[in-house]
């Protein structure tokens, strides 16, 4: 499918595995870097690239293709054993505690601190370890619910659908088994915690508290996880899926899913999986938790950018990871290219944001978005653990084996054994 060019006449490159080539320009010499990134991001830095290169003919970026959790892992083990590392790495944001302790990062306060006031005060904390940046506000995804308009109107439901309790009575609507047809899905094991959080986020939910200490008898969380456990097998409106799984995106592909709950990059994989049926996908906020609450809403996924101390180009790799964390053409790029939602106020605001997607026919900004305000859990380090012990009770939920309220306090027990 084509893509909006970023820049009026230059083609997006394709971005594989193999590194995407710099455009052709005369130099005397120059200085490469490398850039580790995943799929949409890959994406998002070629088509913004060429703009970068004019402004820098001096740096070449070799933007490389890989896994996100190939990615999280290298970065560890070459932070370890000193060899291996990019000159610009990009780290899924909940992981991001367990790197700056390690001392394998490089500092960016001067880069980062001066344009505070361009990021949101939440995600400040989050980018800090002992009250200094080691990290570069890149993207952070709301939580959102693509759905088929069609599907809908055959049930003469009509969206947007605000809070919870609607959306399920609508789905028992939408629900049919005759022909299979969920409303959306949820994920089982640490996925699934993936999932959850979105939920949590909105409703408001903290695991920690700002010191690091779990929060204790926590009703309001043990609430969203009964209700996360009811969509499937109380209410029966939600297909049990791991997400981004094949099973998953054949449940799109067969048309068995009315809605598909995600961050905005989920719409590059409906894009991918749900081409036949282009048009008939549009997208909502995620619901809210009651009519009177606060319009908020739940991330779903976000990610960082780092210099590895042991880069040998940390000026030139500056450059780069500040180009794509500040500008705001190249946030907006990133958000037309890679569905990337901006970190920069400055780019939030801006005009181009509210375009419409072609795919949609809408524009995913003003149609899932705009006036939302996004929650954020408080990280600790070594979150993979938090997920890892979340999943082991969301499958133990899902089995049958306990209840969500044991499931949860449980998982709270646990959280306070290694956290206090």
């Amino acid at each position: 499918m084509k893509r909006r060019s970023f820049l009026a006449g230059a083609a997006a490159g394709t971005v594989g595995l193999a590194a995407a080539r710099a455009p052709a320009i005369a130099q005397a010499r120059t200085t490469k870097i490398t850039y580790w990134c995943w799929s949409e991001h890959a994406r998002g830095a070629q088509a913004v690239y060429p703009r970068f290169r004019e402004r820098n003919p001096d740096i070449e970026v070799e933007i490389l293709n890989l896994n996100p959790q190939e990615i999280q892992d290298k970065i560890l083990v070459a932070m370890a054993t000193g060899v291996g590392a990019p000159d610009v790495g990009l780290l899924i944001e909940s992981r991001f505690p367990t790197y700056p302790p390690t001392g394998g990062l490089s500092e960016v306060t001067e880069h980062v601190a001066p344009r505070e006031a361009d990021f949101s005060p939440r995600l400040r904390t989050r980018l800090k370890h002992n009250n200094r940046y080691f990290g570069f506000p890149y993207i952070q995804n709301a939580a959102v619910m693509f759905y088929r308009q069609d599907y809908f109107a055959e049930k003469g439901i009509t969206a947007p659908i605000d809070t919870w309790a609607q959306w399920v009575e609508a789905g028992k609507r939408v629900r049919d088994r005759q022909r299979n047809i969920y409303m959306h899905q949820v994920s089982p094991g640490a996925v699934g915690f993936a999932n959850l959080t979105g939920y949590m986020e909105g409703a408001g939910v903290q695991l920690f508290d700002e010191a690091g200490k779990t929060v204790r008898q926590n009703r309001r969380a043990a609430e969203v996880m009964r209700f996360y456990f009811d969509l499937v097998r109380t209410h029966e409106i939600s297909l049990l899926v791991t997400h981004n799984s094949p099973e998953h995106f054949v449940a799109i592909r067969e048309g068995r899913l009315a809605a598909l709950h995600s961050g905005n990059w989920g719409l590059d994989r409906l894009e991918t999986e749900a081409r036949a049926d282009r048009g008939k996908w549009k997208v909502q906020p995620f619901p809210r938790w009651s009519a009177d609450g606060p319009p908020a809403v739940g991330t779903w996924g976000g990610s960082v950018l780092v210099i590895p101390r042991q880069s040998r180009n940390q000026a030139a790799a500056a450059k780069w990871a500040q180009y794509l964390s500040s500008d705001v053409d190249a946030q907006v790029g990133l958000w037309q290219n890679g569905y990337g939602y901006p970190t920069s106020v400055r780019a939030q605001a801006d005009a181009r944001l509210r375009e419409p997607q072609g795919f949609l026919g809408q524009s995913m900004y003003e149609a899932s978005l705009q006036g939302r305000e996004v929650n954020y859990f408080n990280l600790v380090a070594d979150w993979p653990r938090v997920q890892i012990e979340m999943g082991r009770q969301i499958d133990a939920m899902f089995q049958g084996q306990k209840a969500p309220e044991q499931a949860w306090a449980d998982f709270e027990a646990a959280m306070v054994r290694q956290y206090g």
